[in-house]
């Protein structure tokens, strides 16, 4: 079961530049609506006398929420993108329509990742701590500890895959609540996990522009701090410092704007490829043209009979 990645992301470019507003408009107000709002708020003085902690936490839980209801308008864009419905930037605000079900089906998604986490963690930790007990060799312990990261890391990835459709699912059908989008992605990521998976590792290229782009910017600052210079690291407090010059303001603004270009291109990109991805995959579902099916929109073909 393979999917034509070249042709998939042939079509999300294609249909990309068809949209109006063009897609880096789109790309520019989300990154408004996301990060542009969390920097407004880091800027907002707090009380004095108020528990710092209570209050960052609060703000953090609230732009969380509001971060998830803002990114179910894009996947809403970038679907009704792929399939040429000539969506506007206005799409981003309609995540808050339905914005009660969108919480619900995001914590019910992070509840069943934890979940298996904390199964798979415990399930190896008995091994893990009997191996490392009887083996006192360093290198052995380290790729112990290792393996053990790694089977960690991939059971989150092989869980997320497996809600990844979620959230187009909510959008076909947000009538059938938060719970039915989360089970329907599971029935159809059943053996098209590591298509998606193929997918998203495309896009690594982009994602190490960006990364190499932010490195350069706190290269730069570290260096003019003279924190580059062989007697620096190998004085005492080296790493605080760094951490002190990598997170101060201008640092972060300065290596977030950096990538702004990039993410103009590969935010809308990626999310219309992901949809295209989607609605492959149910065309790809063997009822789909059976005479029971006649009649029946294309999202709900896949579940008949």
């Amino acid at each position: 079961m393979e999917i034509d990645r070249k042709e998939l992301k042939r079509q999300a470019r294609e249909r990309m530049a068809l949209t109006d507003p063009k897609f880096w408009m789109v790309a520019l107000t989300f990154l408004a609506m996301t990060t542009g709002v969390s920097w407004l708020i880091s800027l907002i003085p707090l009380p004095g006398g108020t528990d710092i902690n209570t209050i960052q936490i609060f703000f953090q839980l609230l732009l969380m929420l509001y971060r998830a209801v803002v990114s179910f308008g894009m996947c809403l864009w970038a679907l009704w993108t792929y399939r040429q419905l000539d969506p506007g930037v206005n799409s981003l605000m309609q995540g808050f329509s339905v914005a009660g079900r969108v919480l619900l089906m995001d914590l019910g998604i992070y509840v069943r990742i934890f979940g298996w986490y904390l199964l798979v963690a415990m399930v190896l930790s008995v091994p893990l701590f009997s191996l490392l007990l009887t083996n006192s060799s360093a290198g052995f312990r380290i790729l112990t500890i290792l393996a053990f990261l790694i089977a960690l890391l991939v059971t989150i990835v092989v869980i997320s895959l497996r809600y990844a459709l979620a959230p187009y699912l909510l959008a076909d059908r947000p009538d059938d609540g938060p719970s039915a989008p989360i089970y329907r992605s599971n029935a159809l990521m059943r053996g098209w996990k590591m298509e998606l998976f193929k997918l998203e590792l495309s896009f690594l290229g982009w994602e190490a522009v960006n990364f190499l782009l932010s490195a350069a910017v706190m290269t730069f600052f570290l260096n003019q701090a003279g924190l580059l210079a062989v007697d620096a690291v190998m004085a005492a407090g080296w790493e605080d410092q760094c951490t002190a010059v990598i997170y101060s303001t201008p640092v972060v603004i300065l290596s977030t704007l950096v990538t702004i270009p990039v993410s103009l291109w590969l935010l809308p990109y990626r999310a219309v490829a992901r949809a295209g991805f989607y609605d492959a995959r149910l065309r790809r579902i063997p009822c789909l043209g059976c005479p029971c099916c006649e009649g029946v929109s294309l999202w709900s073909k896949w579940s008949c009979g």
